[in-house]
């Protein structure tokens, strides 16, 4: 009995040395707007009847702000922002009003992946805050994200800890043959790299970059003081602006041919408006249409092929005419840059993403959301003999998500974004599924990718 005794003295003493450094080195409890927490984008738990507070910094330029909110479907959460000047009046009267309450996306947004959004933007810079309330009696597990040109997360977010995977099935890592471009995140620094992980450079800052077909030139958007459509040489040099003037431009990609290239932008719909009842008001969530453009590279002219009036994530077919694109309410859809209707690819599963045709011409991955999580597909062209690419570890602690593919250039692999080590790494995989590897661990050691479930193009591969 003396030596149980002992042992659990010795079992609580060593328990305190391991919680006291957590529960005495002032780390931030987020509390109130004196002690905010950092935005991480990763997922925390949120107690009942509780709030807790985030900062970000804001280079005032009046550049575009956007902050998401997921959590599982939840009611009852509020998403609050605040200026400094409220922030520090909310620390005297807790009644101070937010500048702006986040909205539910309308069923035909682009933010339809998100529980609650908020865009913005100000002319005066500081330390802005975001309050997140949970009002239900239960705890609830939601996600934070924030990005923008001029939102600085500082310091750099920590990924949150999780337990070692050691039942999980052990990846194998290996190198790849060609180069890749790729961005730490939406609006954030553009890198190229070797495919054996060498030569890591920082070319530029933008969204969404692509190889053009002789791996000489880069396209990319960047949402600045001119929202635009950009293309700079390989070593970030002769930046040039090719389809200036548009509203949040997206994913552009280069015809098989070198001719033009595509993207995808807002265009119409409805924006987010307020509606009063009896003293009551409610924020109807806005519905921005996004529509394909092709700008052809020698003449400088836009066309705008036939689209659904959501279509992202356009993608070339091999014979430089046709595009396929993704469209959430529909699925895979395609269309003809020559004229005629948009027609259905894929229609299985509507909660797709990231469409992007092989460069043989004969398959097309992409994204599916199965129940809580991603996973990657391929298809052929045509639509049929539908693969899962991936699948959820059976010995792994939890299930993860497999987003972002992008194909080899001999179209016989597809690269891919994955949490599965509880970071976003990149893997890359047969087109049966076998040989899955990890790849670039030296990069993803190095940078902390970020992504944001909204059809970003992270990375491009070239010869």
């Amino acid at each position: 009995m003396k030596h149980l005794k002992l042992f659990g003295l010795l079992f609580v003493v060593l328990l305190l040395a391991l919680i006291a450094p957590t529960v005495f080195a002032g780390t931030p409890t987020g509390a109130s707007p004196n002690d905010p927490l950092m935005v991480t984008g990763n997922w925390q738990t949120l107690a009942g009847n509780s709030t807790l507070w985030f900062y970000f910094d804001y280079s005032g330029d009046k550049s575009k702000i956007q902050a998401t909110l997921e959590d599982n479907g939840a009611s009852n959460v509020q998403l609050a922002v605040y200026t400094p000047s409220q922030a520090a009046a909310w620390l005297n009267d807790l009644t101070t009003k937010p500048i702006a309450l986040g909205s539910q996306p309308g069923a035909n947004s682009d933010m339809t992946m998100f529980d609650l959004y908020w865009r913005g933007a100000f002319n005066f810079p500081g330390r802005f805050f975001i309050a997140v309330s949970n009002n239900n009696v239960a705890p609830i597990q939601f996600r934070l994200i924030v990005k923008g040109d001029a939102v600085l997360l500082a310091p750099t977010p920590t990924p949150t800890a999780f337990p070692t995977p050691i039942f999980a099935t052990t990846i194998p890592t290996g190198t790849l043959q060609g180069k890749l471009v790729f961005q730490e995140a939406s609006g954030g620094y553009i890198y190229t790299v070797n495919g054996d992980g060498t030569l890591l450079t920082r070319v530029t800052t933008g969204i969404d970059p692509s190889w053009s077909p002789s791996g000489k030139k880069i396209a990319f958007t960047r949402w600045a003081s001119d929202s635009a459509v950009f293309t700079e040489n390989a070593d970030g040099s002769n930046e040039q602006i090719i389809a200036g003037g548009q509203t949040q431009p997206l994913s552009p990609r280069w015809s098989p041919d070198g001719t033009q290239i595509a993207f995808t932008r807002q265009t119409g719909g409805t924006s987010e408006s307020q509606f009063c009842f009896r003293g009551t008001c409610f924020t109807l969530g806005a519905d921005p249409h996004w529509k394909i453009s092709v700008i052809n590279l020698a003449s400088g002219s836009l066309a705008q092929p036939e689209c659904s009036t959501h279509c992202f994530s356009p993608t070339w077919s091999a014979d430089n005419h046709t595009l396929a694109y993704a469209d959430a309410q529909t699925g895979i859809m395609a269309t003809d840059i020559n004229g005629g209707p948009a027609w259905t690819v894929y229609k299985q599963n509507t909660d797709v993403q990231s469409a992007t045709w092989s460069p043989d011409g004969t398959k097309i991955a992409f994204m599916v959301r199965l129940h809580d999580h991603w996973e990657i597909f391929a298809m052929n062209a045509d639509g049929g003999n539908v693969v899962a690419l991936t699948r959820p570890d059976p010995l792994a602690f939890r299930v993860t998500n497999n987003v972002a593919p992008a194909w080899s250039p001999d179209s016989k692999q597809v690269l891919f974004l994955s949490d599965r080590n509880n970071k976003w790494e990149f893997f890359a995989v047969n087109l049966d599924g076998s040989n899955l590897t990890q790849v670039l661990k030296n990069v993803t050691d190095s940078i902390n990718i970020r992504y944001n479930f909204s059809n970003e193009r992270v990375i491009d591969w070239t010869k």
